[in-house]
Parts: C-alpha cells; structure tokens; sequence
C-alpha cells in the first residue's frame, strides 16, 4: 500500500506540473501577442499628425556618435512648413514670415550659430541666383551649389559659403542654404554657423533641415 500510495501521489504532482505549465504557456503567448500588436500601433501613428509645439524624442549620429535628441515639433501654416528642431540646444524665436532657431550657447543679440526658415514668393532658381549673388558679396567666394535631396521635402537646392573674418575676435563663419519649392514660391532654410562648430552644429542643423515638410504640396 505504501508504494501504491507513493506512486499516486507522484502521479498527481506531475499532473499539477504539467497544467501549471500549460497555463504558464498560455498566458505567456498572450501577453506576447499584445504587446506586438500595441508597438506597431504605437510606432506607425507616432510621426502623424503632430501639432506645433509637441514634443519627443529620438536618435541621430553626432560627431561620429549616436545621440539622444529631444525635439520639439514646429508647424507654421503662414511660411507653409513643419520640422522638428532640438529644443535644448536651440531657442525658437517666431516673426511674421520667419522662423529662427538661436544657439542657447550665444549671444542672443550676435549669435553665430542658428538657423532661419523663411518663405520667398519667387521661383527656386530665382531666389538661388540672388541668394549666391548676396553670399559672394559677403562671404567672398561660394563653395559648393547643387541639386540636394530632403527625406520629407524632395529635390531642392543647396548652396554652402565660407567666410574668413579679419577681425579674429569673431570666428571663421560658413552659411548652408536650401531653397525648396512650394506651392507658391519656394522655402529658405538659411543655416548660420562657424567652422570650429561645423560638425556639432553642421550636423545637428543638417538633421532639423531634413526633417522639413511643405504644406500644402509642391507645384
């Protein structure tokens, strides 16, 4: 009787295991289940329909490394875009038909490094050849003119310039500029900077820039 009773007893144990591990199974395959389904949610509404102002963050590759970035969201129905542009790093500061963004390491009233979006009713290869004109004037020579391409705004034109000052009490400077086409006209996105910052806020400009988007189409 004593081995019989050993052996129901041994019996039930691995009945008892086996359910509780069945149970374990199911509720684990679940719990996968929904967590798959919610982060593709999550991750195909997270880029739409953002309004000015909203905030979040996100990695991109400074100086040769990734870095965590916290943008805030910029929507401006009057110039015609949105962008995103790092809030910790840069000040917005709005006009009628601008956007800037000033470097919080500067001087407010002579900042070097900062970026200025505004809104041109002329055709891109109009305010291109006026643009390159103003450039050789003030910085002397133009280094690069091409065809370039924004993720979110196609095909536009980037002109770079590079400016050695004379007084050494300010920097040597280099200016970015992209003219993208609108529907009525076309965008400027005017990047300030010097050469010792070029590949932090080369990059960093280079990264808001790309992110730009042209309401209402392109012609």
């Amino acid at each position: 009787r004593f081995f019989q009773m050993k052996r129901k007893k041994t019996a039930l144990a691995v009945l008892a295991a086996l359910v509780s591990l069945c149970m374990m199974l199911t509720m684990l395959g679940g719990c996968t289940g929904h967590d798959t389904s919610d982060s593709h949610t999550t991750e195909a509404s997270s880029d739409e329909g953002m309004k000015d102002g909203e905030r979040f963050e996100t990695v991109i590759l400074l100086e040769g490394m990734e870095e965590t970035v916290r943008y805030e969201h910029v929507r401006n129905e009057t110039i015609g875009f949105e962008m995103d542009y790092d809030y910790e790093t840069l000040e917005r500061r709005s006009g009628q038909d601008y956007e800037q963004f000033l470097s919080r390491f500067d001087d407010p009233k002579k900042p070097e490094n900062y970026l200025e979006v505004s809104c041109r009713p002329e055709d891109v290869r109009t305010v291109a050849a006026a643009i390159r004109a103003d450039l050789q004037k003030t910085y002397g020579s133009v280094t690069t003119e091409e065809q370039y391409t924004l993720d979110r705004a196609g095909s536009c034109v980037q002109i770079s310039a590079v400016q050695a000052k004379k007084d050494k009490a300010y920097q040597d400077s280099m200016q970015t500029v992209y003219i993208i086409p609108a529907a009525n006209g076309c965008l400027v996105a005017a990047a300030h900077y010097t050469v010792e910052s070029a590949e932090g806020f080369g990059a960093r400009f280079d990264s808001i820039v790309n992110t730009i988007s042209v309401l209402g189409g392109q012609p």
